[in-house]
């Protein structure tokens, strides 16, 4: 069972412990209006999230798990009417010290697709609403697009929404007869 809190909640890191501690966030009316504007939102009417905090080994950092739920509204990117999204993504993000997240950003090994995210803890203080609030921002369609919308760029040669490109004959194909004259 966990309480239920809202996203300002920070706990301190070198307080958490080996064994999983499980927390319940759920933003408030304020929280979601500056979430509107900060990520430019047309509206946010539900963000709730379910998170595990625990200590690796010795050293080896903190471990965030957890499952976010989402109701927002976006503008589509070529109508600019409202597109509304729902958001239902589990994350993980392993926090690490600075130095270590500095050698594992040099260190290739760790660009695993299947391995957790990894990011820099600073300080002392571990925020879990700025994590849930940033695995909202990156999980959501950075395109939206209203059902049947599509860009209309006119007669204007200089834009290309990649249409076109599939039309085009390849350039290289006069080549192929050549290769069958030899």
């Amino acid at each position: 069972m966990s309480k239920l809190n809202d996203l300002s909640l920070t706990v301190v890191a070198t307080e958490v412990s080996r064994e999983p501690t499980n927390y319940t966030l759920k933003a408030t009316e304020a929280q979601k209006a500056e979430l509107i504007t900060r990520f430019g939102l047309v509206a946010l009417e539900e963000l709730d999230a379910t998170v595990k905090l625990y200590a690796r080994s010795q050293g080896q950092g903190l471990m965030v798990e957890g499952t976010i739920k989402a109701a927002l509204t976006q503008r589509c990117s070529a109508t600019l009417k409202d597109v509304p999204e729902l958001v239902d993504t589990p994350f993980t993000l392993w926090l690490v010290d600075p130095e270590t997240a500095n050698r594992m950003d040099q260190d290739e090994s760790f660009m695993d697709a299947d391995g957790p995210e990894y990011d820099a803890l600073e300080g002392d203080v571990d925020d879990l609403g700025e994590i849930v609030a940033q695995t909202v921002a990156i999980s959501m369609n950075p395109y939206p697009r209203a059902e049947g919308a599509a860009l209309n760029v006119g007669k204007n040669k200089d834009i290309s929404v990649n249409e076109a490109e599939f039309e085009r004959k390849n350039p290289f194909a006069v080549l192929e007869t050549l290769k069958d004259e030899s």
